[in-house]
């Protein structure tokens, strides 16, 4: 009997030594189970990466010719020029049409001398076409004027002569939709603008003293050197009250219907229901919480415009 309770014990303990061991086994899976909390975060590293892999989405616009975030503009030679090709040519920290010196996409140049680089003259040089486009001559649908139509005398080479043949009352069938769509607001087609410093009066951006350009934004009240001109009204495109136009950059809070975002997108009526930011079909572009132009578009004085090809 001693013998029989020595073995019984001797089971007891194996029994109780194999159910110890067993609940440690569970704790050892418990602990492997938290390892598998791990494995979850381990998951939650990729969704990061997947993160990553949005960002790239956005590259998509890459292939689109985008230039972080910016579209070259082509001009209607097919070619891009310097405020137009979504880079910072004269180092100041201000690309294309952020840059204020910048006259258009087809200004090959982003200042200080407002010039554009491409002289919207003909071989004349009292005649004029764009001055805001690639090139010159009296190809179809050329804008025509003539330095001597002006009686301010802009250019000392060109004295006054209002001869209708060469000051046309209209411009050329052609005219507006080439020229018209690459003229700020505030400009004629041939470079004679108005700023806000001038209570009404216009210059010459074409200005200079012997074969050097003299007009710069510092000196637009100094008619030594940026000269007083009369723009030619049959080709002219106002600066309206609620319209960004060249050297004024913002619009009174009262053009905005709602809020400054709703009037960004929409481009809504100022206060006496008469502005508009810009014409129907434009999306305005330009201020603060306005969306990017889309590719192909530039923004030209506050309006995304289509540059005909």
């Amino acid at each position: 009997m001693q013998s029989q309770r020595i073995f019984v014990g001797l089971l007891t303990l194996l029994f109780v030594v194999s159910a110890s061991a067993c609940n440690n086994n569970s704790g050892a899976d418990g602990r492997t189970g938290s390892g598998g909390a791990t494995g979850t975060g381990g998951n939650g590293s990729a969704g990061a990466g997947g993160a990553v892999g949005t960002g790239g989405s956005g590259a998509v616009s890459g292939t689109g010719g985008s230039i972080g975030g910016c579209f070259p503009a082509l001009c209607p030679d097919g070619n891009s020029y310097g405020c137009g090709d979504c880079m910072d040519n004269d180092d100041d920290g201000l690309v294309d049409d952020k840059d204020p010196e910048c006259l258009g996409p087809c200004d090959g140049t982003e200042g200080p001398v407002l010039l554009t680089g491409t002289p919207g003259e003909t071989g004349n040089q009292c005649k004029a076409d764009c001055y805001f486009d690639r090139g010159n001559g009296s190809g179809s649908g050329e804008c025509e004027w003539n330095r001597s139509c002006d009686p301010l005398e802009p250019k000392d080479q060109c004295p006054y002569d209002p001869t209708p043949q060469i000051c046309p009352e209209t411009q050329p069938e052609g005219c507006e939709d080439s020229c018209g769509a690459l003229t700020p607001n505030g400009c004629d087609c041939f470079g004679c603008c108005t700023f806000p410093e001038l209570d009404g009066g216009y210059v010459y951006l074409g200005s200079e003293i012997g074969s050097d350009g003299t007009c710069t934004l510092a000196d637009i009240d100094d008619p030594a050197l940026c000269r007083p001109c009369t723009p030619a009204g049959n080709c002219l495109n106002e600066c309206l009250r609620c319209e960004i136009c060249l050297g004024k950059p913002t619009i009174p809070e009262d053009c905005f219907p709602g809020t400054g975002g709703s009037g960004g997108m929409g481009g809504g009526g100022g206060s006496d229901g008469g502005d508009l930011r810009c014409p129907p079909g434009k999306q305005a572009c330009g201020l603060p919480g306005d969306p990017q132009c889309p590719a192909s578009t530039f923004c030209l004085t506050g309006c995304c415009t289509v540059l005909v090809q």
